[in-house]
C-alpha cells in the first residue's frame, strides 16, 4: 500500500473514537509497516469472511460498516458472539490461540475492512511494544465483554438484558442525546442477548412503557436519563455523567 493510499483512509479515522484500537499510540513508521503488509477491501452485507472451522489467516480491522461473529450448533441454531462497530477488530485472539477459527465472521452492512496477515501480526507483536500493549488491551476488552454476555444471559431477565444493551448503545453514541440508532438488526441483537426474536419483541414493548419509543432501528427517549435504571458498574465507568449532579441513579 502506498503512502498516498494510506493518506486517503487513515486521517478520517484519527479521532479517539474512530481510530482502530490496535493502532492507538503507534508512530508513523509502525503504521506504515502495518499498512505495507495489509490490504483494504470492501464487502457488501451478507458476505461471509470466515466460516466456523476455517484456517485463521488474518486479523480483520473494521474501518467502516459492521461485522458480527457467531457460532452455529449441530442443529443449525446460531448464537451471535460479538457485534463489531468501526475501529474494532476480530480474530486477534484466535491468531495467538492457534488452530482453526471457533466462530464465523459475517459482514452485516457494506463495510471497509483492513486485513492484516496473521503471520505479520505475530511477528510485529514481538518487535513493537506499543502494538503488543494494544493487543493485550483489545483481548482484555473482549474478555470483559464475554463476561458481561455470560452475566446477561445467566442472571438478567430479557427485560433487563435489553435495557442494559440499549443503555450501552446510548452512552456510546452520546449520553446527553435524546435518541440513538441501533446498528444491527433486532434478530441479531436478540441472538447476542440469548433470546428469541419473539421474546426480544415482548421485552422491547415492556421497555417502551418507560418512555422509550422504538421506530425501526431508531430509539427515542423522553429524557436523557430514561435508561439509567439499567446502569451498573461496567456501564457507569464509560458514562460522562456518573457521579455528577446530573446523574440520577448511578452513584458508585
Amino acid at each position: 500500500m502506498t503512502n498516498l493510499e494510506t493518506e486517503t483512509w487513515f486521517p478520517p479515522l484519527s479521532s479517539a473514537k474512530g481510530k482502530p484500537r490496535l493502532f492507538q499510540g503507534l508512530d508513523k513508521l509502525a503504521l506504515q509497516d502495518i499498512l505495507s503488509h495489509s490490504v483494504v477491501k470492501e464487502y457488501e452485507g451478507g458476505k461471509m469472511l470466515v466460516q466456523q472451522g476455517d484456517d485463521v489467516w488474518c486479523v480483520f480491522i473494521l474501518l467502516k460498516g459492521h461485522l458480527r461473529t457467531f457460532r452455529t450448533g449441530k442443529e443449525g441454531d446460531e448464537v451471535t458472539l460479538r457485534m463489531l462497530d468501526q475501529g474494532e477488530s476480530c480474530m486477534a485472539a484466535t491468531v495467538f490461540m492457534g488452530g482453526n477459527s471457533p466462530f464465523a465472521v459475517e459482514v452485516t452492512t457494506k463495510s471497509r475492512i483492513l486485513e492484516v496477515p496473521a503471520s505479520f501480526v505475530k511477528n510485529f507483536a514481538l518487535k513493537d511494544s506499543q502494538f503488543s500493549v494494544n493487543m493485550l488491551k483489545t483481548l482484555a476488552t473482549h474478555y470483559e465483554s464475554a463476561i458481561d454476555q455470560v452475566d446477561n444471559i445467566s442472571i438478567k431477565t430479557p427485560f433487563q438484558r435489553i435495557g442494559h444493551y440499549l443503555l450501552q448503545k446510548h452512552i456510546e453514541q452520546g449520553s446527553n442525546s435524546m435518541s440513538f440508532e441501533l446498528s444491527f438488526k433486532k434478530a441479531t441483537i436478540a441472538s447476542h442477548l440469548g433470546m428469541t426474536p419473539e421474546t426480544f419483541s415482548r421485552a422491547l414493548k415492556k421497555i417502551q412503557k418507560m418512555g422509550i419509543t422504538v421506530e425501526g432501528n431508531k430509539i427515542k427517549m423522553r429524557d436523557a436519563f430514561a435508561l439509567c435504571h439499567f446502569c451498573d458498574l461496567e456501564i457507569a465507568k464509560n458514562c460522562s455523567l456518573v457521579d455528577t449532579e446530573n446523574c440520577p441513579h448511578c452513584h458508585f
